[in-house]
């Protein structure tokens, strides 16, 4: 099972005539990277929200975004102690510095501490409430990451097989390639060596050494177990959301293999085949920046 590193998940509650909305977006990144944006009246709960998201969504470029609203009741008052304090310091100050006064309450008003929370926009029960519709649009979220990363496995596994089915392509190609490259380098000692009598034995021991350089049994079978264990680790359970990271470590391998193939071929015709492979491994490297 798959998961997408793109994905969506909301969720609304009331409580208290309050109205609740979580929303927690994603999109691709190669590093776990949140933002957070929390009413004030909430903000000495951001580390908590954060080390909630930070144990679910493992990676991604993710924005989060917590509203509270209601018609009743507000969700600030003003600390008039704090304010006296601020507004004797500052008149002070600027009568002893000769400073205009002019728009002086404003000024205050955006001074840290004279603006604060009030007790009934952050009650216990309202953050309750607040942490279950979290956890509901986290399941929203995982949700339909499930369900994107569902419909690239299945684009992954039909590249991975039409790998393995060029790999049985080359096998017949592979057996006619001997007969080819062992009439070439006869050919070629009759045109330019002609006078030379050549000893047939010789001739054969130096035939298997060039042929053996250039045998590729072992890159197909590598190549086939990859493929095998690249669908094996889609679908193990056991290897948590987080797979993305081994299944690019996995398509690395299959690509030297792939590489290896088309250096050692010395054919045009397996050379097609390995082309083919080649482009079926980038479009599942593309596919896979989309994994979590």
């Amino acid at each position: 099972m798959l998961y997408s590193m793109t994905g969506y998940g909301r969720s609304q509650k009331t409580e208290k005539d309050k109205s609740i909305s979580v929303d927690i977006k994603s999109i691709n990144s190669k590093t776990f990277d949140l933002r957070v944006k929390v009413p004030m009246a909430f903000q000495s709960k951001e580390i908590e929200i954060r080390r909630i998201l930070s144990q679910e969504l493992i990676r991604g470029k993710i924005d989060f975004n917590l509203q509270v609203s209601g018609e009743e009741g507000s969700d600030f008052i003003i600390d008039s102690h704090a304010f006296k304090t601020y507004f004797e310091q500052i008149t002070k100050l600027a009568t002893d510095l000769r400073i205009p006064q002019n728009d002086i309450l404003n000024t205050i008003t955006r001074l840290p501490g004279v603006i604060v929370p009030s007790e009934e926009s952050n009650d216990e029960m309202l953050w309750k409430t607040i942490l279950t519709s979290i956890k509901e649009a986290l399941l929203n979220f995982n949700a339909f990451r499930m369900t994107e990363g569902s419909v690239l496995y299945e684009d992954m596994k039909k590249r991975v097989e039409k790998i393995n089915q060029s790999i049985l392509e080359i096998i017949p190609l592979e057996e006619n390639r001997i007969e080819k490259i062992k009439t070439r380098l006869q050919e070629n000692q009759e045109f330019f060596l002609p006078h030379i009598v050549m000893d047939k034995n010789r001739f054969e021991q130096e035939l298997l050494y060039y042929l053996d350089k250039l045998d590729i049994t072992e890159e197909k079978t590598r190549l086939s177990q990859h493929c095998k264990y690249f669908i094996e680790t889609c679908l193990d359970k056991k290897e948590g959301m987080d797979k993305g990271k081994k299944l690019n470590f996995i398509i690395q391998e299959m690509g030297r293999e792939i590489n290896t193939l088309g250096s050692k071929a010395n054919d045009a015709d397996i050379q097609k085949i390995v082309v083919t492979m080649k482009d079926e491994a980038d479009k599942i490297k593309e596919q896979l920046a989309n994994i979590l």
